[in-house]
């Protein structure tokens, strides 16, 4: 599993979970600090891509910044890659 980390409007958090709940066992949008709009999405292994995909295309949608985030329990492995490499980096 690959979580990444992303600072979005609250206004625009239930349109990205009903979203993403439809792509189900592909991923699992998770809102770890409401006050600051940071949700992670936990991206299962083999839908790297697809996500991506989806990801991109949500962007041009709604604003979302890949952040970094600490003392969560989830796998660090692929943040800051993929789909917006290099991206802010807001901490908490």
């Amino acid at each position: 599993m690959i979580c990444r980390y992303f600072k979005v409007a609250r206004r625009d958090m239930v349109f990205l979970k009903f979203i993403l709940e439809a792509y189900e066992g592909m991923n699992v949008m998770s809102t770890v600090d409401n006050v600051n709009g940071i949700i992670r999405i936990a991206i299962m292994a083999g839908f790297e891509a697809e996500m991506d995909e989806l990801l991109a295309d949500l962007a041009t949608r709604v604003s979302m910044e890949m952040v970094d985030w600490d003392g969560d329990s989830c796998s660090s492995e692929g943040q800051g890659q993929g789909l917006f490499p290099g991206a802010g980096s807001a901490s908490r």
